[in-house]
């Protein structure tokens, strides 16, 4: 079932207000809650990107969070964004900065926002290719030590090579040509139709390499593609449906009643090769494994010509070799030739949280959550996931954040008392290009400011100020927030095929 699918199930939101953990436990749960409408629920969107994570972080945080109850809602990373912008969601967990469309409609809402990393993940390479045919699905089917160039990894995801035992991919297994069983041996690269940090991850790495570069741009062209923008909607405009769980349920299906996967090998993807997130890796389907004869990864070549796989010791090396823009708190991956430990697809996750315009109880918990989050509990869970910890001076940035996150109840709780009017908006934190930005119609990782309207305004002040508008008032918190999100979520399940 598709995102777009779920997601439009606009008539389930009061439901979802009652049944918060099922949020965090599940992507398949019908509706979500409203931000503006429920006080109990600590609301987080994101994308399924790190879906898996944040169940295991929410699960583990509902005394930090306490009164409050934690819920996360597996949306898609840019409708997260837009729905944390217009306060839908009280913070997001994206792999881009809001674009510049999205921080003029948060700075209309009174929303100031900051970015906080706190997980790398390796967009992972996993691959079904058989070296010898079996009944029954075995580790010792698998052909191992998997490894290519990132000129060749354009190939396969362009339809430059369409066979794993081409000639021109001798260094699949290991050096030597792969012996692939027929079974498995058509390529068929998969990727997700929606909005995906591994669908940005792999056109940035392509369009980066001078040799994968004229690969990479001739496909855009081919699918009448215009600007070699990285983007994180595949060219093509289609892909799989499901979100990571679905391009992981493809390669390794997993068995309804026993949470297994199957042991038939034609349920499985044969020659499928698709990106993954590395908290996608794990149980039940195991994609990765230290043991050759069980893993179905490729190694990829990084710069300084060594074969790494996705392992949090390669994406930690990543993060090290990273840079921290100390305004924006946004990450930059850097190819460093001299670090041969370095895996070469990486992404950085961020909580993006508002730094004005939250209740008392919410800003309290969300500070709460954060200093616990980049705090040796959730660093710990965070690599039980397959993610990379962030550094020391990534942490102490997001540190800062939640200090700032806290300063909202305190002025929340003091503004309730007095009733004054403004012509401004509190100004937004701007975010200068990072290690990737979506293109879905904003400037890729820039802020926008403050609203510039000249029509007076009331301040936010975290309470209704005029008896005379109370009615009203109710009618649009009620109302209004459901209404946008029905036709928006609408609308947005036919924007793309």
């Amino acid at each position: 079932m598709s995102r777009h699918t779920r997601s439009s199930r606009g008539m389930a939101l009061a439901l979802a207000a009652t049944s918060v953990f099922g949020l965090a436990v599940s992507a398949a749960v019908p509706g979500r809650s409203s931000a503006q409408s429920s006080s109990t629920t600590l609301l987080a969107e994101g994308g399924s990107f790190e879906l898996n994570l944040m169940n295991k972080l929410q699960q583990d945080s509902t005394s930090v969070v306490s009164p409050l109850a934690p819920g996360f809602f597996d949306a898609n990373v840019d409708q997260a964004r837009d729905d944390f912008a217009s306060g839908e969601a009280d913070y997001a967990v994206s792999e881009f900065p809001l674009t510049t469309a999205e921080a003029a409609t948060a700075a209309q809402n009174l929303r100031s926002f900051a970015y906080v990393p706190f997980a790398a993940s390796a967009v992972a390479i996993a691959a079904v290719i058989e070296c010898s045919n079996s009944q029954t699905f075995t580790p010792s089917t698998l052909c191992e030590n998997l490894q290519l160039t990132v000129p060749q990894l354009a190939k396969v995801f362009t339809f430059g090579v369409t066979q794993w035992n081409d000639p021109s991919l001798s260094q699949l297994s290991g050096g030597q040509p792969a012996q692939v069983d027929d079974a498995s041996k058509d390529i068929e690269p998969i990727n997700e139709v929606d909005p995906s940090a591994s669908n940005y991850a792999l056109a940035s790495t392509f369009e980066n390499d001078a040799t994968a570069k004229p690969v990479w741009e001739a496909f855009l062209t081919q699918n009448k593609v215009t600007s070699d923008t990285p983007s994180d909607i595949w060219p093509t405009g289609r892909g799989g449906t499901g979100g990571d769980f679905g391009l992981a349920n493809s390669l390794v299906q997993v068995n309804e009643s026993t949470g297994l996967p199957q042991s038939n090998p034609s349920l499985w993807g044969q020659g499928q090769v698709a990106p993954l997130p590395a908290d996608w890796l794990g149980a039940p389907r195991d994609i990765y494994s230290s043991d050759p004869t069980k893993n179905m990864t490729i190694a990829i070549q990084n710069a300084a010509g060594k074969y790494v796989l996705p392992t949090v010791a390669a994406t930690t090396a990543a993060v090290n070799d990273a840079s921290l823009d100390s305004t924006t708190n946004l990450v930059t991956f850097n190819s460093v030739a001299g670090d041969a430990a370095a895996y070469p697809i990486d992404v950085m996750s961020y909580l993006i949280v508002p730094t004005s315009g939250l209740s008392a109880a919410k800003a309290t918990a969300l500070a709460a959550f954060i200093k616990w989050v980049l705090g040796s509990v959730g660093q710990a869970d965070v690599q039980s996931q397959g993610d990379a910890p962030v550094t020391t001076a990534m942490v102490q940035a997001g540190l800062k954040v939640a200090d700032e996150v806290a300063a909202e109840a305190s002025q929340t709780s003091s503004s309730t008392t007095t009733t004054t009017t403004s012509t401004t908006t509190p100004a937004v934190t701007t975010a200068a290009t990072g290690s990737g930005g979506s293109t879905d119609g904003g400037s890729s990782g820039t802020g926008g400011g403050a609203d510039t309207g000249t029509s007076s305004a009331l301040a936010y002040t975290g309470g209704l100020p005029l008896p005379v508008i109370l009615a009203g008032v109710g009618f649009l918190i009620v109302g209004t927030p459901l209404r946008r999100t029905m036709r928006r979520r609408m609308a947005h399940s036919g924007q793309r095929p």
